[in-house]
């Protein structure tokens, strides 16, 4: 991945994390807080995935917290036995690339909840490559 063409990493912290998590379905919320506990969050979107999550009837956003290593993913839904939390370090996401045909973020090699990609916006996917990228 060409690091050139991608806007600057973030360096600052979000100073308003809690009030984004707050605004995720309560399920989710719990999640990240759990997970993320304690770390710097420098970006948090909401994709347009759902994955099985154990609910009969519904499947669960996928929602992503970037941190200064890593990237945290929660997705849930009520009733949902199998709720989403991992944390996938940037090591294993070195060839992840945006795709701006589909409209997708492919985390590689490592990968997420057996998807093959995450929906969201150009801006929102060239950042999460952005801090991917960004030597630290």
């Amino acid at each position: 991945m060409n690091a050139d063409n991608l806007p600057p990493a973030l360096t600052e912290p979000l100073p308003s994390a809690d009030a984004i998590i707050a605004k995720m379905p309560r399920g989710s919320a719990a999640l990240a807080r759990e997970l993320i506990a304690g770390r710097d969050v420098f970006l948090i979107v909401r994709t347009g995935t759902k994955v099985d999550v154990g609910s009969w009837l519904f499947r669960g956003r996928i929602w992503l917290a970037v941190l200064d290593d890593g990237i945290a993913a929660v997705a849930s839904a009520p009733g949902g036995a199998r709720p989403l939390a991992e944390i996938v370090p940037f090591r294993g996401l070195r060839r992840s690339r945006y795709n701006h045909v589909t409209g997708q973020l492919a985390l590689a090699p490592t990968g997420l909840a057996g998807t093959k990609g995450l929906a969201m916006g150009p801006i929102e996917g060239r950042q999460v490559l952005a801090q991917i990228y960004h030597m630290r």
